[in-house]
């Protein structure tokens, strides 16, 4: 009998002794695994950041949005009151700075086609390309107000 309760002795004696080695191993985890999730976390507030805004916002965010959208407002009034020179005047007044930007919006290249449907007389059609550029702008304006919501 006394080697089976020598054994059990020597069992509990090494088994207090490893607790502590076993602490150190569990807690030292526990901190690696806080660490590479804060990590991974931090990457993915970042890179979800850069993704929210396009590339065509951040070209619009170079510019004075709330002036281009009155501009737009302008040029689209006056096609309203088929004042065609007006009309031309402010659609100009906004692709010239669009123009001498690097990298240009996607949507200067609709500028021109409503300069010649102008030109062709097609009112609605002018109208209607107005509409959509403005809508373009609104939202990138949203993407930007997000963007500063997310990250003040």
């Amino acid at each position: 009998m006394k080697i089976p309760n020598l054994f059990i002795y020597s069992m509990l004696a090494i088994g207090l002794i490893s607790i502590p080695s076993l602490l150190e191993t569990a807690q030292a985890q526990t901190n690696m695994t806080n660490t590479t999730s804060s990590s991974v976390q931090n990457q993915t507030a970042q890179s979800g950041q850069n993704q929210t805004i396009s590339k065509e916002t951040q070209v619009l965010m170079t510019l004075d949005i709330p002036v281009i959208k009155e501009q737009l407002n302008i040029a689209k009034q006056a096609l309203v009151n088929e004042n065609i020179e007006e009309a031309l005047a402010g659609i100009t007044d906004v692709e010239i700075p669009l123009l001498l930007l690097e990298n240009k919006p996607s949507f200067v290249g609709d500028l021109q086609e409503i300069k010649n449907s102008i030109s062709k007389k097609d009112i609605n059609k002018a109208l209607d390309d107005l509409t959509k550029i403005q809508s373009d702008i609104l939202k990138a304006e949203t993407e930007t107000l997000k963007a500063q919501i997310t990250n003040p």
